[in-house]
């Protein structure tokens, strides 16, 4: 999420004992030693107040609550409770601080190993979901935190919900985003709540929405600051017994009227048509047909919308039985635990990392300075940032700014938070401003020298302890803490384009940086919303060194015959979001070529591309910022764009086809190769980083698991033996590393 985390304060503690009955069997937080080690494992308690039954969801041995086995079997054991003495009403809400129930337990749902296993699971919430909700009692779900997948669906089974007005409160169904689709009810509770247009832009985006939205839409019934969470569920309750259920309800249904009329459009069958159609085209479209989560989730909503809910939630079961047996499913769970694995190992690295005091500094106002500095002030950061004069200042500035009005617009800031936002933000172009920064992050021209007065001359200002990032994309980090009067202190920061959108940040140490700047680095990425990978330093580092050769590749197909929409269909049909020549037009022919020519000088002629590049530029090409690279576009800005053909003429080509499989095979196994190089030199180690950089970094396919995983599920004497082939007919560049072929021989996988 991008929202900046304020420091709200968190919502009380649900009631004490002081003044709350515990039921038979409840252990009673208020006075531990009566709870027995067996009690104090409980996933949740049950405590009554004034007629109220408070169900508080904590499971002690998570950091978040999810809706996993033992929880299941917790509440079927409260229901019964409850049945036995039906209290005035229900309330469920979290005892964790920052979530209400963060969705289904992932590693159980790794575990199961039949669609036999996964349904019998999917019956025994779907019966408690169906006791929980005919319960003839006001349920109120008061929701703070993340309320996600099955946190949501438990919420959806309540009579009405509550949520706090806070950053960290979010709702939605992101099981898409795992190639699942919800399980728990979610796709016939949801359209039969808020309509089945509104409830498909949940289900197949995997969108997370706030409580002011949530509320708009009528997921829930009202929003409230979290210290009052609890009176609000009170109050909700109590103006159900006074009469007043129908008027919220009623509240539910004051929607626009188009919203209205879309919705009764999608219940009947030639518009229900023209609306399930209409969203399959856009699935395919963005999907390339590689997840089959968003299409099954579609065929569900449209059949169960017709049929009694019992029936409904059969349908549901048996198409998310069938899903989280799929190798896409497997792939993206895969990635959910890496993640998580990746984001605990930069939080325990961060965790020698010293306070950051003043402003963080950032030198340049191009693209990438401007991007930096508007992601630190939007996570408010105090930001200096600083051009070498006044126009390049102001249009790093004005960049800020439209990146502000576009969260405005979106409504994830309000007016006054994003004039707020934007004010952290000082222009200047003298360096003395630069005196309070400890932190400086560097975007200056990737030039050596560029680079070192950058440095000289911030540390001529700023205090002894400046860590000095630098953002360079190729340049090796010693390389430029050689111009440095305190080295240790120096690192890189690399971020991807656009840095608002991006979520990987690379950050590389050489071998004399400090402990201490490295994880001050790490800390300050975590805390700009990123998930940070550590990697050694080298040319390239990880990520520009392995996209590099992908790249290159593509263009020694194109100077071999293949034609520019061949190249890159066949990768976006592979499942990259864009292609290989497409890429190098967004990044800029001219950025691409200087980066190459780092490369090679520092890593050799293995690195050369093809003369594509230099026949482009010579003709003025550098891509869509300049408006025609191997594309033409509509004036260089955001419209259709189509091959330039005048390309071929340019650079003498003669066509001579590829097929699909070997532009396919040639690109990835090309990045596979240098990964390889790049693991014996050291730069990286664990397969993990390597599979997040690249989906993180570049989007290789998430749907195939990452690139290392790609690698495993075809085996290694396959890719030796593919880059072999190549290498016999197009050259040595190809022939494959030495850590590939130890490995194939030894039958070696890179994940376990």
């Amino acid at each position: 999420m991008s929202e900046p985390e304020a420091e709200t304060p968190a919502p009380p503690a649900p009631p004490g004992p002081a003044s709350v009955t515990p039921e038979p069997g409840t252990p009673n937080r208020g006075t531990p030693a009566l709870a027995t080690p067996a009690l104090a494992e409980l996933p949740g308690r049950i405590e009554r107040r004034d007629g109220i039954a408070w169900l508080v969801l904590d499971d002690p041995s998570k950091r978040v609550n999810t809706l996993s086995r033992r929880l299941l079997g917790w509440f079927e054991e409260v229901l019964e409770s409850l049945e036995r003495g039906l209290p005035r009403g229900v309330v469920i809400l979290s005892g964790k601080p920052d979530a209400f129930v963060a969705g289904a337990d992932i590693e159980e749902l790794r575990t199961l190993s039949g669609e036999a296993e996964v349904r019998g699971l999917l019956a025994r919430g779907h019966a408690l979901s169906c006791r929980l909700e005919t319960l003839p009692v006001p349920k109120v779900a008061a929701i703070h935190g993340a309320c996600l997948g099955g946190g949501l669906e438990l919420a959806l089974c309540c009579d009405f919900r509550v949520a706090t007005e806070h950053p960290k409160t979010r709702l939605g169904l992101p099981e898409v985003q795992l190639g699942l689709i919800p399980g728990m009810g979610g796709t016939q509770r949801l359209p039969r709540l808020v309509g089945v247009p509104d409830a498909l832009d949940l289900i197949l985006t995997g969108r997370q929405v706030d409580a002011r939205k949530a509320r708009r839409l009528g997921l829930v019934d009202e929003t409230c600051a979290p210290q009052v969470l609890a009176t609000a569920a009170e109050r909700l309750i109590a103006s159900v017994a006074a009469g007043g259920a129908a008027r919220i309800i009623r509240s539910r249904a004051a929607k626009p009227l188009t919203n209205r009329l879309a919705d009764l459009a999608a219940r009947g069958p030639l518009g229900g048509r023209l609306v399930y159609d209409r969203a399959r085209r856009s699935v395919l479209e963005k999907t390339g047909g590689h997840y089959p989560a968003p299409l099954a989730a579609l065929d569900v909503v449209r059949d169960g919308r017709r049929a009694p809910l019992d029936r409904a939630l059969e349908i549901e079961a048996a198409a998310f039985a069938r899903l989280v047996l799929t190798d896409t499913a497997r792939n993206l769970m895969s990635i959910f635990f890496m993640k998580n694995d990746v984001e605990a190992r930069a939080a325990k690295l961060a965790g020698a990392a010293r306070p950051i005091t003043g402003p963080v500094g950032v030198l340049g106002a191009g693209f990438m300075g401007a991007g930096i500095a508007q992601v630190l002030a939007h996570r408010e950061r105090q930001v200096v940032l600083k051009d070498r004069d006044l126009p390049a200042l102001g249009r790093g500035l004005a960049f800020a700014a439209e990146r502000f009005a576009e969260l405005r617009k979106r409504r994830r800031l309000s007016e006054p938070e994003a004039r707020q936002a934007q004010g952290r933000i000082y222009g200047t172009v003298e360096a003395a401003d630069l005196a309070r920064c400890d932190f400086v992050i560097e975007a200056v021209f990737e030039e050596l020298a560029v680079k070192h007065q950058a440095l000289r001359e911030t540390e001529a200002v700023a205090p002894e302890s400046l860590i000095f990032a630098s953002n360079t994309s190729t340049l090796p980090i010693a390389e430029i803490a050689a111009g440095s009067a305190r080295p240790e202190n120096v690192v890189g920061m690399h971020f991807f384009s656009p840095v608002h959108k991006m979520p990987l940040l690379e950050v590389i140490h050489h071998p004399g940086t400090s402990q201490e700047a490295l994880a001050t680095t790490v800390e300050l990425g975590r805390a700009m919303g990123k998930t940070v990978i550590v990697v050694g330093d080298g040319p390239g580092f990880f990520t520009s060194r392995v996209l590099g050769p992908f790249l290159n590749e593509a263009a020694w197909m194109l100077a071999q015959g293949a034609r520019v929409d061949e190249i890159d269909g066949a990768l976006r049909r592979w499942g990259f979001p864009v292609g290989p020549l497409a890429l190098v037009d967004e990044v800029g022919l001219d950025i691409a070529h200087h980066a190459a020519r780092s490369m090679i000088e520092r890593r050799g002629e293995r690195l050369a591309p093809p003369l594509v590049f230099v026949r482009m530029l010579e003709d003025g090409r550098t891509g869509r910022k300049g408006g025609r690279g191997f594309y033409r576009y509509d004036g260089g800005g955001k419209g259709d764009k189509r091959v330039d053909e005048a390309v071929y003429e340019l650079l003498e080509w003669t066509p001579a086809p590829v097929a699909e499989h070997e532009i396919v095979e040639r690109c990835w196994l090309q990045m596979l190769n240098e990964t390889a190089r790049c693991m014996q030199e050291g730069i990286l180690s664990n397969p993990v980083d390597v599979d997040i950089g690249v989906i993180f970094g570049f989007g290789f396919p998430p749907f195939r698991g990452g690139l290392l995983r790609e690698a495993d599920r075809h085996g290694l004497p396959w890719v030796v033996e593919r880059l072999t082939t190549y290498a016999e007919r197009h050259g040595e560049r190809l022939a494959p590393a030495p850590l590939l072929v130890d490995m194939a021989a030894r039958g070696a996988r890179f994940h376990g």
